[in-house]
């Protein structure tokens, strides 16, 4: 999964980087690696400041440039552009205000369809870090083993959001299906 989502932010951000004036097409694949490197500590830092409801919201594709996940991401790789490759601010600022919800809308896009053998679970794991440290493991320290079992799985997720109702019968219907 992980190799899915990499070739995916990579190829969107070559492309992007070739419709930007500004950057040189030189720097396609410099650029293409921070922007992954970007969203994934985006998403780390997410977790572990307890934005577990702006990740959710990622699911709803019409409004992921104005959550606050992705703004945080916009505004790291903004600056790390203009650091590290001496992109000029304005144009940093604008190639991350369309890359990064492009990337992300078309990862989660393909989970909802289920097209190109993407699902939501694997995806969020991925962009937390991978299965080692993915976002339900990440959660283990905010106390949120529901069941006592040692583990945080998705079972404890729809505990912790509600139960079988609401946002938590919503999720779980999302991540298990």
């Amino acid at each position: 999964m992980i190799d899915k989502i990499k070739g995916l932010i990579n190829q969107i951000a070559e492309q992007q980087v070739q419709n930007t004036e500004g950057i040189s097409n030189s720097l396609g694949s410099d650029v293409a690696r921070e922007t992954g490197t970007s969203i994934i500590s985006g998403f780390k830092d997410a977790i572990s400041n307890g934005q577990i409801n702006d990740i959710a919201g990622l699911m709803n594709i019409d409004s992921v440039a104005s959550n606050p996940v992705v703004q945080n991401i916009i505004q790291g790789l903004s600056s790390k552009l203009g650091n590290n490759f001496g992109i000029d601010a304005q144009t940093a600022t604008n190639f991350s205000q369309s890359v990064i919800p492009q990337i992300l809308s078309t990862i989660f896009s393909k989970a909802k369809d289920g097209s190109g053998g993407f699902n939501i679970s694997d995806i969020i794991s991925s962009l937390s870090g991978g299965q080692n440290s993915g976002i339900l493991d990440s959660l283990k320290g905010l106390g949120l083993d529901q069941n006592g079992d040692g583990q945080v799985n998705i079972q404890d997720a729809i505990s912790a959001f509600g139960g079988k109702g609401g946002l938590g019968n919503i999720l779980g219907g999302f991540f298990m299906n």
